[in-house]
């Protein structure tokens, strides 16, 4: 019997199956589905950043016609959601209600229900909390201070501190540069907001909930609603973007509540305002780093100091700088690591993981270091990342990654041939000559951890049915990624089928046996090896049948085109519908199921390239060319990889250019609307040129990596670092992003009153 060890003629390229309901406007998302029963849910939100609940008067949202029902904390009886933190602070756990005190504004303190989500808008503004407000905590400075506490009873604003001092101790005689890095805070933006339908059943209650992990909810659920958790189907439809956002929130579990007490389904879609105020935000991190490195530029040790904001609660945010600790060190053979993390707790909202989760902070951090140690030693930056970079994988870093695969210099080496990087330095020094607006090339170097923890798995499951087709059960639910195109594809290729001939099932509570869900580019990794696995358990039984049906031995036999023969015969030819049939009257069950772990985290790496031009007089700095070369092990698809790439590089050019969640200083968001938040679009998508190596990982069978991450990670500290080294002859040194008009044309401001010329 012939056996496959990984995908080998695997199609690379064609239509995603996933999108033409949704151009066509057939998709199905979670606020198309509300019966005709349904009620509409609103929220009541804290217009405060810190303050005690007096009371709360609900008598006249009460009172409005249409409207079934208002609810505080004290009507539901919820209990929080405690804060398991590791060697973290008590006292933080977060409230599905607020009760006695709000600790952001946007907080939900009330929820009203109505027979339309308009009526309920408008009661929701009859709603009169009678708030005390109290001195918010707004930066981490002032968190760590501690002299005015988010959480009381917690007694301190610290949620998580520690310190690492890892490797052998530094030599004497290096020199030093260091660095301030801001990653400020950003508000993801998918396409569609939250939103949560949740609908009694005869034996529990159905939540529909645009989620990552249907799985993971339903066990939050139920632990909140205090329910067995099989009483709990939580069913994904169509959603609209994730970007690592879509996990729980105690609105969901605030929603279920309602429509358990009122026996009623209960529909809650978000505002674009809403999710502004009340989503999750990501990064939010501040590095102080040093580089130490001898005078030929060989990097010998690095000491970080992590500050993190994690917002009024630390549920999930805290653990992200743990992330940024992991990969710190990046593509760098740095033998000595000394990392010390604090994360505080403020009255902003909380953060949570956000596409990239701890890498793009960390990779911005060391890639300025890089260059500011690059300038510090007169040498060109792509040389001294090629003199530093990790020469030999595998290889463990002193905070525990354990890079797999690659090549690290062979990844610069392409990014800076199709970045036409020596005649870039070329046209950049005409251009100082002659004058004009300057240019500036800048390097991004990266590496990020995919899959997760180590030891975590994803279930799959594959069976022939008794028709002869091919169902695969997955516990990656996709937010728009094309999970069914490419399982499809996987499944198909192992049974030489066309890929339409697979259904692929997923994001069911109901249908589909467990999940540990989608973040952290676990995938195609994870996700679609299990698959992949049981496939090929199921083809090996099948064949095994066939063998039985033509007298033959096992090894002989072949698939081609969905039928199985003897080697080097073509008939005869049993279908796949054949062999079901057999196997049943055989009463042999062809399918396998399989919680797979691959033991081992991927490390996707890559080197992007920003060439970018900067008006002196405005500020404005515009991209003239961008390049990504990624590593993601094995390619499943070309063009699903191609859309990843695309995709996370317009945010990494969101985040280095655009975008920033303001406060103010008594905690109150400057920005609610895309007026405020400025986001990228198609019309400042910059002439972008991707390449990508292919070193398989090998701790997975299909050797996949991480694909939807890169962009993200890479192109932040490439632009930055362009736009530093375009201004530099005029003396700017520093750099924060966004790199809005207003920050450098500041920055142009100080560095020609620091050498004494007149500001403009």
């Amino acid at each position: 019997m012939t056996m496959r060890t990984g995908p080998g003629s695997l199609p690379r390229g064609g239509r995603r199956v996933e999108d033409e309901p949704l151009i066509t406007g057939r998709g199905r998302f979670v606020a198309d589905l509300a019966p005709p029963d349904a009620v509409a849910a609103w929220f009541v939100r804290s217009p405060y950043a810190s303050g005690t609940i007096v009371d709360i008067d609900v008598s006249f949202a009460e009172a409005t016609a249409g409207v079934v029902a208002v609810y505080t904390a004290a009507d539901l009886a919820l209990p929080g959601q405690p804060a398991a933190i590791p060697g973290g602070a008590p006292g933080m756990d977060r409230p599905m209600l607020a009760a006695d005190r709000v600790t952001f504004v946007g907080e939900a303190i009330a929820i009203v229900i109505a027979e339309s989500a308009a009526i309920a808008e408008d009661a929701a503004s009859l709603v009169f909390p009678d708030i005390d407000p109290t001195e918010p905590v707004v930066s981490v400075e002032a968190a760590i201070a501690g002299e005015t506490l988010v959480h009381p009873a917690a007694g301190t604003n610290v949620a998580f501190q520690d310190r690492k001092v890892l490797g052998p101790e530094l030599p004497d005689g290096l020199r030093s540069v260091t660095v301030t890095v801001e990653h400020p805070r950003l508000a993801p933006s998918p396409i569609e907001a939250l939103a949560a339908l949740a609908s009694p059943t005869e034996d529990g209650l159905h939540v529909l909930v645009g989620v990552q992990s249907p799985h993971q909810l339903r066990k939050e659920l139920a632990a909140v609603l205090q329910m067995a958790p099989d009483q709990i189907r939580v069913e994904v439809p169509d959603v609209g973007g994730a970007f690592g956002m879509k996990r729980f929130y105690p609105e969901y579990a605030v929603v279920a509540k309602a429509a358990l007490m009122l026996g009623r389904p209960v529909l809650w879609a978000q505002s674009r305002r809403e999710i502004f105020l009340a989503g999750s935000h990501g990064r939010g991190q501040r590095h102080e780093l040093t580089l130490h490195a001898d005078q030929e530029g060989v990097i010998h040790g690095a000491t970080f100091r992590l500050l993190a904001n994690t917002g009024a609660y630390p549920h999930r945010g805290v653990m992200i700088p743990l992330f940024s600790r992991l990969v710190a060190t990046g593509l760098y053979d740095i033998p000595h690591v000394d990392f010390e993390i604090i994360a505080a707790v403020t009255n902003l909202a909380p953060t949570a993981p956000y596409r990239g989760a701890g890498r793009p902070e960390a990779a911005l951090a060391i890639e300025r270091a890089v260059d500011a140690l690059a300038v510090d030693l007169e040498m060109d930056p792509a040389e001294l990342r090629r003199r530093n970079f990790v020469a030999t994988l595998p290889h463990e870093t002193p905070t525990g990654a354990r890079l797999d695969s690659g090549d690290y210099r062979a990844a610069l080496d392409r990014a800076l041939e199709l970045a036409d990087y020596d005649n870039a330095r070329v046209r950049q020094q005409e251009r100082r000559r002659n004058g004009g607006k300057p240019i500036g090339i800048g390097i991004g170097a990266f590496v990020e951890r995919a899959g997760g923890q180590p030891d975590s798995w994803e279930f799959g499951e594959v069976a022939l049915s008794a028709d002869g087709s091919l169902v695969a059960g997955t516990g990656s639910t996709s937010a728009g990624q094309g999970h069914t195109t490419a399982w499809q594809r996987v499944v198909a290729e192992v049974f030489d089928v066309a890929p339409a001939d697979v259904d692929v099932v997923s994001g069911d509570t109901a249908l589909v046996a467990d999940s540990v869900g989608t973040f952290a580019s676990r995938s195609a990794q994870i996700g679609a090896s299990a698959v992949w696995r049981c496939a090929e358990r199921v083809r090996i039984a099948a064949a095994e049948l066939v063998a039985e049906m033509l007298e033959a031995s096992p090894a002989d036999i072949e698939i081609h085109d969905g039928a199985f023969h003897v080697a080097g015969v073509s008939d005869p030819a049993v279908t796949l519908a054949a062999v079901a049939e057999y196997a049943a009257e055989r009463g042999v069950e062809l399918r396998s199921e399989e919680r797979y772990s691959p033991g081992a985290q991927t490390f996707p790496y890559g080197i992007h390239v920003a060439v970018v031009e900067v008006d002196t007089d405005t500020g404005v700095v515009t991209p003239l060319s961008l390049v990504a070369v990624d590593d993601v092990g094995t390619v499943l698809d070309d063009m699903l990889v191609a859309g990843q790439v695309h995709g996370s590089v317009m945010q990494g050019v969101g985040a280095a250019l655009y975008e920033q969640m303001h406060y103010s200083e008594d905690g109150q968001p400057r920005a609610a609307t895309f007026v405020d938040y400025q986001l990228p679009s198609a019309v400042q998508m910059p002439p972008l040129l991707t390449d990508h190596l292919s070193h398989p990982a090998p701790s997975n069978p299909l050797g996949a990596k991480g694909a939807g991450e890169g962009g993200c990670i890479g192109m932040p500290p490439a632009i930055t670092n362009a736009t530093i080294d375009a201004l530099s002859p005029l003396g700017v040194r520093d750099l924060q992003i966004p790199l809005t008009p207003q920050a450098v044309w500041g920055a142009i401001q100080a560095a020609k009153a620091s050498a004494g010329e007149s500001p403009n």
